[in-house]
């Protein structure tokens, strides 16, 4: 679901700190860069203060980690020479500051999507990864969008961390801010809200920023191999069986390929695409535990054909009249779960949520993910977190893989909007718990 109206701002926090919130983990053609124009004499990048900069290398060297670590394990980059484009497209702060980059990823000098990563010393190293043929190249044409007022005023892209991308443009003085929705396609004017909620935003360039974050990214750039010997953790790498099996979840074909799941734009009426993230949250676990997990247990719950579009959307049809999303959509996580047991109990199907009555922290929370996948049943997530237009807020993704490396960085692989994406598994988590009295979290079925 998208974030929504502003104007409705004060009722919906009244709704939600007097409504029951759950509390436990389960529900809890390429423009080049210049890089003169970012680095000084000394090496160092230009735009923000010398103290909260990383220099040049040092941004491609925490790719480089990424690239070595999470991407030569993905069943997206597996056996592919991955290597970083130094051609960074900058990614801005509200106040114009740099504060990460979208690194392009090449495969023998082709674009084939790309890493954001931090460019703060004391900020997270990593956002997320898009692999994607075309997603770099509708970055930059998001950057001279003739449709986005004149071609000739000056535009940048903004990031909000941990996942919010909007082009802004400026005219005059005057800025307009557009977000950029699914994979940076569309362009919708934002600036509103924005505008609303500078305050909400400014705040959050503030929280990314921790002693705890500085300390991890010294260990990276102080040397990663050695860190990765000196401090190791036992390298994890959980997925569904799809997953492991280098196959794609829940593929629909939609035009010349295949969804990685549902995609809540199929829905016909716009406040179902507006509202429609729990219904296809729910739709994608409930097929794959009837085609993949156990049919014989599980099969009454989807009969369709899962690669047929038109089978797929009917179901997501129904899963939308059981989940029932109000005006903010599914904002809750037991609700979520109960809309899906009774979806299951009216197809004579014995399916229950899984409860974790642990404290809600980073490794509970990850060892509750795990659990599910072990169980080869899909994990719902739902980040309740700010009122902004960023993708990834108000939403419900499924989460198909969780990944950490032996120095300790996590990620997920989630679908959402029929693409997969990879997101920092810390940003998520810090962007759930940043807003915990308004809800969010995770569940599976089993």
């Amino acid at each position: 679901m998208r974030a929504k109206m502003p104007v409705l701002l004060s009722v919906l926090i009244f709704l939600l700190i007097f409504s029951s919130v759950p509390t436990t983990s389960a529900d809890a053609g390429n423009v080049p860069f210049d890089d003169s124009l970012l680095v000084q004499e000394d090496g160092r990048l230009k735009d923000i203060s010398e103290s909260q900069m990383l220099s040049y290398p040092e941004v491609l060297q925490i790719a480089k980690k990424h690239i070595q670590g999470y991407l030569a394990d993905d069943i997206q980059t597996k056996d592919r020479t991955i290597t970083a484009s130094t051609n960074l497209i900058p990614l801005y702060d509200l106040s114009d500051q740099i504060i990460a980059y979208a690194v392009p990823l090449l495969e023998r000098e082709r674009e084939i999507g790309y890493i954001s990563v931090g460019a703060l010393r004391d900020g997270y190293d990593a956002y997320d990864i898009f692999i994607d043929d075309s997603a770099v190249q509708r970055l930059h044409q998001s950057l001279s969008n003739p449709s986005i007022m004149a071609a000739s005023e000056e535009r940048r892209i903004i990031f909000v961390p941990p996942m919010t991308y909007m082009l802004q443009v400026t005219d005059g003085g005057r800025q307009q801010y557009f977000e950029m929705n699914e994979g940076l396609q569309s362009l919708r004017d934002v600036t509103e809200s924005v505008e609303e909620n500078m305050d909400e935003f400014q705040q959050t360039y503030e929280t990314i920023r921790s002693e705890e974050n500085q300390e991890y990214m010294d260990q990276i750039l102080d040397g990663y191999v050695g860190f990765r010997a000196a401090a190791a953790v036992a390298k994890e790498d959980v997925s569904l069986t799809v997953e492991a099996n280098q196959s794609m979840f829940v593929p629909v074909q939609d035009g010349s390929g295949y969804s990685y799941g549902g995609n809540q734009n199929w829905y016909s009426q716009n406040t179902h695409k507006d509202r429609g993230c729990g219904p296809v949250a729910a739709a994608n676990i409930t097929n794959y535990l009837a085609k993949i997990t156990n049919p014989s247990t599980y099969g009454a719950l989807y009969s369709g054909n899962t690669t047929s579009k038109q089978d797929f959307l009917a179901h997501m049809d129904t899963m939308y009249d059981y989940v029932s999303p109000g005006i903010l959509g599914k904002i809750s996580v037991s609700g979520f779960a109960s809309a899906v047991e009774s979806y299951a109990k009216d197809k004579k199907v014995n399916l229950n949520r899984v409860t974790d009555n642990s404290a809600f922290t980073l490794d509970n929370t990850a060892a509750y993910i795990k659990a599910g996948l072990k169980l080869n049943s899909p994990v719902a997530t739902l980040n309740l977190s700010k009122f902004s237009d960023y993708d990834y807020e108000w939403h419900w993704m499924t989460i198909t893989k969780y990944y950490r490396d032996t120095t300790d960085s996590r990620w997920i692989a989630v679908s959402t909007w029929g693409q997969r994406r990879s997101i920092n598994y810390r940003t998520h988590f810090d962007a759930i718990t940043s807003y915990r009295s308004l809800g969010g979290g995770f569940m599976y079925f089993k």
